[in-house]
């Protein structure tokens, strides 16, 4: 058998398949093809040595933006900010309404180079630019990459009820922002499958807490029936304090993800792994962080085997990671800090049997914002 990759010596963590070991990983073309043990570097055409790292599932970010070619508003480039960081399927957070969504997909989807897809959000009904139910129903019938609705903050409750609609044909996903509407009135029009993002936010309006400081019940019982409860990081969307707060209640997120933009790639957001390493100052572990990264945003997109695991057979997604040890201060939306001793850093990314090398950085000013960072490379090999 001769592969097109074989990495090698790596501590392999795919929380799907109960595997956390030194594992070898044999690609051919874009499909895992093999793990094991001592595999013979001679039957590839592509050796990389992964002593010493973190060899996992492709990142999953669920709530990106990247309708770049719209121009007027905060998006960023997808590969820049995706790939070049290790995720390898992205989520757009309904960035387009339902008008836009055929020239986002033409003009942004078809050229990226990681797997996207995309909710549209729902205008609201007396707005200047309404949509129906159906002209959304007809978008989810025409394009496989989108999955459902997204009810924006910023939006008039009565679209809510609309997006409801919308989001059930074929069983999509609804996304919500936690500071929306109240909680508990928010999450009774969520059912399992859909996706509150921002969940610890920073408490500007509508907290997850009652005024007794504990968590609402109705966030238990929406996890309990399957809404996954996501990070979202963004420029309002995580604060320390909520976080914490929630985790001494025995309350830990679902997912993982940056709400990244213009607005924020600067800090405190960042990227991927940064929003991950966060997640090391309130006590996660690093294989539940993985989980959150990985198995789990696969299992809201309803592909939890195949995007979000390193077992045979499927697509060849793989991040390679150092774990890197030091003194690093993380900072959320409130300029809070808080400090870690470890820090995730992707460093070679294999996204559907191709290989990409990142230069990873050190925050800096950006002097394009829908490019990557200055000095950063992002090479195909």
């Amino acid at each position: 058998m001769q592969w097109s990759i074989l990495i090698t010596g790596g501590r392999v963590i795919d929380t799907f398949s109960g595997i956390d070991e030194v594992k070898d990983v044999a690609i051919s073309g874009k499909t895992i093809n093999e793990i094991g043990t001592n595999l013979p570097k001679e039957n590839a055409d592509l050796h990389i040595d992964a002593q010493g790292k973190i060899v996992t599932p492709g990142f999953i970010d669920l709530h990106v933006h990247n309708y770049t070619s719209r121009g007027n508003q905060p998006s960023v480039d997808s590969d820049t900010t995706n790939l070049a960081f290790g995720v390898t399927t992205a989520l757009d957070a309904g960035t387009a309404t339902p008008g836009e969504y055929p020239h986002y997909w033409e003009s942004d989807i078809q050229n990226t180079k990681v797997r996207l897809y995309s909710l549209v959000r729902m205008p609201d009904p007396y707005g200047p630019t309404p949509s129906s139910v159906g002209e959304v129903q007809d978008l989810i019938t025409s394009y496989d990459t989108l999955l459902g609705v997204k009810f924006h903050h910023s939006q008039k409750f009565s679209s809510l009820p609309l997006a409801r609609e919308a989001a059930d044909f074929g069983g999509g996903i609804l996304m919500c922002e936690a500071y929306g509407a109240p909680i508990p009135q928010l999450l009774d029009w969520m059912n399992p499958g859909d996706i509150l993002t921002h969940t610890f936010h920073a408490a500007f309006r509508f907290p997850i807490f009652d005024h007794r400081g504990q968590l609402w019940s109705k966030i238990w019982d929406a996890k309990e029936r399957g809404v996954y409860l996501d990070i979202g990081h963004g420029a309002r969307g995580f604060a320390f304090r909520t976080l914490e707060q929630a985790v001494a209640q025995g309350f830990k997120p679902d997912t993982i993800s940056t709400d990244v933009h213009v607005g924020n790639i600067d800090g405190p957001v960042f990227d991927m792994p940064t929003t991950m390493s966060k997640m090391f100052t309130v006590g996660l572990s690093l294989n539940e962080i993985i989980d959150m990264s990985t198995r789990i945003p696969a299992r809201a997109l309803d592909q939890e085997r195949e995007l979000g695991s390193l077992a045979v057979g499927t697509v060849a997604d793989v991040v390679i990671s150092s774990i890197d040890q030091g003194d690093y201060t993380y900072m959320d939306v409130l300029h809070e800090t808080r400090t870690s001793r470890e820090k995730i850093v992707a460093e070679t990314i294999v996204y559907s049997g191709n290989v990409y090398e990142g230069s990873h950085y050190q925050p800096v000013e950006m002097s394009h914002k829908h490019d990557a960072p200055p000095g950063f490379i992002l090479t195909e090999t």
